[in-house]
């Protein structure tokens, strides 16, 4: 489909307490067409325009915000690291736990 994209709403599971229903604006990734222009004539390329995903409600049974499950959504990741977990992270990859100045 070329410049043209189909969209509705769907239903997922919340990505942090699995039982909750959120309801998500889903866009169709399309092609969409570019045309430049030169004294010697026109040139058109296609540009794949991405999915594209937008929550619309909150999780009513733990209570996350749309924006925590947007961008659980898009990151992957559903909870956030503890400083004990950053500073294991920094030790394993040997960077100084302390900054002296």
């Amino acid at each position: 489909m070329v410049g043209l994209a189909r969209h509705d709403e769907t239903e997922i599971e919340c990505p942090f307490c699995g039982k909750g229903k959120i309801r998500m604006y889903h866009k169709e990734g399309y092609l969409q067409g570019k045309t430049s222009r030169i004294a010697a004539g026109a040139k058109t390329t296609l540009h794949r325009v991405d999915d594209k995903y937008i929550v619309r409600d909150n999780c009513s049974n733990c209570g996350k915000t749309k924006e925590e499950i947007q961008r659980a959504f898009e990151t992957g990741e559903t909870k956030q690291a503890t400083h004990e977990d950053r500073l294991k992270r920094l030790r394993e990859a040997g960077l100084p736990e302390r900054v002296e100045g």
